[in-house]
């Protein structure tokens, strides 16, 4: 996993923030916490977030994209099949990662402060934290090789 820091302005996270606090809903049982649709990327107001990315994703597509509001009342482990996964800390106090599944028994639990944005691989078995001691905002990003 790659970590990269203070990608939005102060501003420009407000903005994003007051955005997915109006889109974030219950999408149903097997979908951790409130979630918006994945073609969030088609969406205006994340022009300046996905303009600020642009430059860590270079020879990759975005082809889903959502928010995600948790609290860490669950355990999600699950993959992605794509090349490349991303995600943008919006709001995250605790600095508290997403969980990755080494092997049966070891997780490894990353640590990723707010106004961040984690690059891994897709495929990895991974979930939203399970201990939260508050919510915490994400975007989350697939993405394929360009010439796919």
């Amino acid at each position: 996993m790659k970590l990269f820091k203070n990608i939005l302005t102060k501003k420009e996270q407000k903005d994003l923030l007051k955005f997915l606090k109006s889109q974030v809903k219950v999408l149903g049982d097997t979908f951790p916490g409130l979630q918006t649709e994945s073609n969030l990327h088609f969406s205006p107001e994340l022009n300046t977030l996905l303009k600020k990315v642009k430059k860590y994703h270079k020879n990759y597509r975005i082809i889903k994209c959502w928010a995600l509001k948790t609290t860490g009342n669950f355990i999600c482990w699950h993959q992605h099949d794509v090349d490349l996964s991303m995600v943008y800390y919006l709001k995250n106090k605790s600095k508290i990662g997403t969980m990755f599944q080494k092997e049966k028994t070891e997780v490894l639990i990353t640590e990723c402060e707010e106004n961040s944005l984690s690059v891994f691989n897709g495929r990895e078995i991974h979930s939203p934290p399970c201990h939260l001691p508050e919510e915490r905002y994400v975007v989350t990003f697939d993405l394929i090789e360009s010439n796919r």
